[in-house]
């Protein structure tokens, strides 16, 4: 241990190297678990069938790189789990490379750029099941260095940089906006960096961003409707227990929301930092007071949504965007305070060696441990299984699968990777096949055992509205067990071909 922290202390590569090693483990676990997808994985195989400027809720930046890279190496867990831990190593990198920037004490970027593990969003759910977000996280981290860049030693590259930050960021996640918002707020607060924005090399920032965002902000324009429909439906449910229920739910939802962000941070560096934390917090300077501001605004921005916009669901995603910096704003104050840092990387070191242990056990005890738990993650559906049953094993090549939803699509799909697949619940994309008696379509759909076998009414529209007329169907249902499931507990699915006449 003590070796390790000497040389992260004295060379920042062993930051990467032991950074890059963790998420190579990541890659290894994903790789060793079941084929079946979580919800985001399946969404990202079934729209690596065509490339858009937009596709749903979601800005398109993720699912470019991830079908890029299946055209390159072909579909496959590998070619899932490598975009989203190359896109997380990224992160780490330029968050320690912008900590490096603002701390004086430069082993303190190395516990600011580790600190992100004690983040459950980022340490955790971002390996179990998110794509869209992590490709925001590494937008969010290079803004900070091209920031940081640019507020120190501004030139022509620090403002390009955070152009390009700003406009991946914005086709990674529309949440990206708040980050910017309450950036640019703190900026024109601050008297001594007020200047960067006035300065002729912000229009290269705006032109770089605008490039990037146009094509699909112009999407964006023609299918609003399409891409805010959660939104919308997630406010008119609000909206059901009336103006000042909803608000009180939002008051009471906002600080546990930010307590169960920032808990475990502070708790880890609190603990492990001799010099005490709570002295450390009335110590700062400007770049201290900079990100004070942003948590300030953000604020702000979070309490006009639940008193004006009927926001009484407080999500993780509201704070992520910017509560992020926690950790790197904990070691400027520690560095600021001029507190003797010690021993402070040794003992954190050990927190943080135990982390990247247990976050991929953790992932793969409760797949493993399915069974003994009496419980069913996503990963644990026996779709291999399944595709062997009805097309392998007869040998049957369908022309198209039509499935009851995207999730069960994109689970189909990375099965059948040569084949269409077509959803009801996704109308966006029609993928063209070729009908015929030795190529049946495949309807697809989970089957509870509540309303005997029958084909869901929308599968058959949406069958008709592929085929045309409808031919007599014949659907059966078969069940498998659970992968690492209990004895006797079975997964039920319904499925029916489509033969042409």
């Amino acid at each position: 241990m003590t070796s390790l922290v000497e040389k992260l202390e004295k060379r920042p590569n062993t930051f990467i190297l032991l950074i890059g090693a963790y998420f190579l483990l990541n890659l290894i676990v994903r790789i060793c678990l079941p084929n079946s997808l979580e919800m985001d994985e399946a969404g990202q195989i079934l729209m690596s069938q065509w490339y858009a400027l937009g596709y749903d809720t979601q800005p398109p930046f993720f699912n470019w790189v991830q079908h890029a890279v299946i055209d390159g190496i072909g579909q496959s867990l590998f070619a899932l789990s490598l975009v989203k831990n190359l896109f997380l190593f990224l992160s780490y990198v330029f968050y320690y490379l912008a900590a490096r920037q603002v701390l004086a004490n430069k082993s303190l970027a190395v516990a600011a750029a580790l600190g992100l593990l004690t983040i459950p969003e980022i340490g955790w759910l971002a390996q179990r099941d998110l794509t869209h977000s992590n490709a925001s996280l590494f937008a969010a981290c290079l803004f900070l260095y091209g920031l940081f860049r640019t507020l120190d030693r501004p030139a022509v590259a620090t403002y390009l940089i955070t152009g390009i930050a700003i406009g991946i960021g914005l086709i990674s996640k529309y949440n990206f906006s708040i980050l910017c918002f309450c950036a640019f707020i703190a900026v024109l607060a601050n008297p001594t960096f007020r200047q960067r924005i006035f300065d002729w090399r912000i229009l290269v920032t705006a032109a770089v961003a605008l490039v990037i965002v146009s094509p699909h902000a112009a999407w964006l324009i023609q299918n609003f409707d399409i891409a805010s429909h959660d939104t919308v439906d997630k406010l008119a449910a609000d909206a059901e227990g009336g103006t000042l229920m909803q608000i009180a739910r939002g008051l009471s939802e906002l600080p546990l929301t930010l307590l169960s962000f920032c808990a475990l941070t502070i708790v880890v560096y609190a603990s492990t930092f001799r010099g005490g934390i709570s002295p450390s917090m009335r110590a700062g300077n400007g770049k201290t007071r900079l990100i004070e501001t942003m948590f300030l605004v953000l604020l702000a921005f979070l309490l006009f949504m639940v008193l004006f916009m009927g926001t009484a669901q407080m999500k993780v995603r509201w704070v992520s965007p910017v509560l992020f910096l926690l950790p790197m704003y904990l070691c400027m104050k520690i560095d600021a305070s001029g507190a003797p840092i010690g021993d402070f990387l040794r003992r954190f070191m050990p927190v943080i060696l135990l982390l990247m242990i247990l976050i991929p056990a953790s992932l793969v005890l409760r797949i493993t441990a399915a069974g003994v738990m009496n419980s069913h993650p996503k990963l644990t559906v026996p779709y291999q299984a399944f595709i062997e049953e009805i097309v392998t094993k007869p040998a049957v090549t369908p022309a198209l699968v039509i499935a009851e939803d995207a999730f069960l699509a994109g689970n189909i799909r990375m099965q059948l990777p040569h084949t269409p697949v077509d959803t009801e619940t996704y109308r966006l994309y029609s993928p063209p096949f070729s009908w015929s008696k030795e190529n049946p379509v495949l309807l697809v759909w989970r089957n509870d055992g509540k309303d005997g076998v029958r084909v869901p009414a929308r599968l058959e529209d949406r069958l008709r509205q592929r085929i045309g007329t409808v031919p007599p169907l014949q659907p059966q249902t078969i069940a498998l067990p659970y992968i690492y499931g209990s004895s006797g507990d079975l997964s039920r699915f319904g499925y029916a071909w489509v033969v042409r006449p």
